[in-house]
């Protein structure tokens, strides 16, 4: 455990842009001419891989950085959301053990090995096994990210640096993901001035992307449990927009200009707000309730290339879910992979922190 690992963590339950980032860096790392290890300790059951549930941040990762390890020793626990009881019946030395053992094996001839948390540093505090627990029996350099520039997500950070510290753990800094132009500059005038004054640097701020963050129509059907009635080819097509069809068509037309690249949520007795739809620039049809649409629905959607999605829930549901899903990068999303390494080489200072771990 005697080369450097940069431990990157959340401090919220938020969606924070994590792997994004620790991808972003290890390409990056890579092109600089270091040997780079990613290691996820703890991870999701959360996707299926060769027949395999698997944590799809370390299947992405074994991918692009092309690690001859398996996914079992990338990350060698495995959760689900009933967390507890699984954990309750595994024994915890034997756990700790396992994370020893696959970190020696993932920084095997590697000069600096990338750690992910999960989501936010109390996960997995019941069994002794936090980002505070880990971080301290890797010997790690801490790395926060946050996605918010409200005041208290600030006290967040700051806490949470806190916490660490009181353990020993060296706080590097942070970086802000996701960020929106009009607030860049009370980040640089009020947030990172208070930071520095708590001794922790801001690396970069990466700003918020469409192409990384928004989702995609297969990934907005699968959180939907939806199925594809016209526009099957057309899935991979972004959503950057949610907009909801519930007044007359002459209204809808100057509401549905307004946002592109968007998914229109009505039902599949309105035609007329589903054709109307379809004359602006809309990524995707859902139509809730399981109400199946008018023929002329599904004749323009194939004709305008329009992916029409049935789902099960009524309006108001679907669009709670909706709001829950964020664009993945995934293994094999080769386009993903490479703006991510870009933003990062554009906006974060990556080189500054491998000076801070002290490689040259």
């Amino acid at each position: 455990m005697s080369i450097p690992n940069l431990y990157i963590t959340g401090v919220t339950k938020d969606t924070v842009g994590k792997t994004a980032l620790c991808l972003g860096l290890a390409l990056n790392f890579r092109d600089q001419g270091f040997k780079v290890g990613y290691f996820k300790p703890i991870g999701w059951k959360a996707s299926l891989h060769e027949g395999k549930y698997v944590d799809s941040d370390a299947a992405l990762m074994k991918y692009a950085l092309e690690m001859e390890e398996d996914l079992e020793v990338i990350n060698p626990i495995h959760l689900d959301y009933y967390h507890l009881e699984i954990c309750k019946e595994m024994k915890i030395d034997e756990l700790i053990s396992s994370i020893r053992r696959c970190y020696q094996k993932i920084s095997e001839d590697k000069d600096i090995v990338i750690i992910e948390s999960l989501r936010q540093p109390c996960l997995c505090f019941s069994f002794n096994m936090s980002a505070i627990d880990i971080a301290k029996m890797l010997n790690s350099t801490i790395l926060f990210v946050s996605s918010t520039c409200e005041d208290e997500g600030v006290d967040e950070i700051l806490y949470a640096a806190h916490m660490f510290r009181n353990e020993g753990l060296d706080c590097s800094g942070t970086v802000f993901n996701c960020i929106r132009r009009f607030i860049e500059e009370r980040v640089d005038s009020i947030i990172a001035p208070l930071l520095k004054e708590h001794k922790l640097n801001i690396w970069g701020r990466l700003p918020h992307s469409p192409s990384i963050t928004a989702p995609t129509v297969q990934e907005i059907m699968e959180a939907l449990n939806g199925k594809a009635l016209a526009g099957k080819n057309y899935l991979s097509k972004l959503v950057e927009n949610i907009l909801v069809g519930a007044m007359g068509p002459e209204s809808a037309v100057k509401y549905f200009r307004k946002a592109p690249r968007k998914a229109v949520i009505t039902g599949g007795d309105r035609p007329d707000i589903a054709l109307t739809a379809m004359e602006t620039d809309t990524s995707a049809l859902i139509l809730t309730g399981n109400l199946y649409p008018d023929v002329r629905v599904l004749a323009k959607a194939e004709e305008k290339k329009i992916p029409v999605i049935l789902v099960p829930y009524d309006t108001f549901s679907t669009v709670k879910r909706i709001r829950e899903v964020t664009g993945k990068i995934k293994a094999g999303d080769d386009k993903r992979i490479r703006i991510t390494k870009s933003l990062v080489d554009r906006y974060i200072d990556w080189k500054g922190i491998l000076s801070y771990l002290g490689l040259k």
